[in-house]
C-alpha cells in the first residue's frame, strides 16, 4: 500500500461518513416536522379571552401583592 492508496481511502470514508450524518439529520428533520404537524392536526385549538387592550393577561392581585413586597423588602436592604 502506499501513501496515495491510504489518503484516497481516507477521503472516500470521510466523505461517506459525512454524507451519512447529513441524511440521517436530514431524516431526522423530516420526521420531526411530520410530527409536529400530526400533533398540531389532532391538537384542539385554544382561545384566550383573558386579555385587555394592551396584550397582556389579567396579574392576580397575590402576585402584585407578592412583588410589591419584594421590592419594600430590597429597597430597605
Amino acid at each position: 500500500m502506499n501513501v496515495m492508496n491510504l489518503v484516497e481511502q481516507g477521503v472516500e470514508l470521510m466523505l461517506l461518513g459525512m454524507g451519512m450524518v447529513f441524511f440521517i439529520l436530514c431524516l431526522l428533520i423530516i420526521v420531526i416536522k411530520a410530527t409536529s404537524a400530526l400533533i398540531l392536526k389532532h391538537e384542539p385549538a385554544t382561545v384566550s379571552h383573558d386579555t385587555n387592550l394592551n396584550g397582556f393577561g389579567k396579574i392576580h392581585e397575590d402576585i402584585v401583592a407578592a412583588i410589591a413586597i419584594a421590592v419594600q423588602r430590597h429597597h430597605s436592604k
